[in-house]
């Protein structure tokens, strides 16, 4: 997966590769690979997925 899988952007913002991404706006943050979860940032405008291919 090092050149495939989901690109995250936070507000243009390269954040991570992942292959699964799961948000939770109750308790503002996100998990990805169904593993690491992290808090999504303060003042997010926007989120962008791009998808690579390998």
């Amino acid at each position: 997966m090092s050149e495939g899988g989901f690109l995250i952007k936070f507000n243009g913002k390269e954040e991570t590769r992942c292959y699964a991404i799961a948000f939770d706006y109750d308790k503002w943050e996100y998990t990805i690979n169904n593993k690491e979860t992290r808090e999504l940032p303060e003042n997010l405008e926007a989120i962008t997925l791009e998808v690579k291919g390998e």
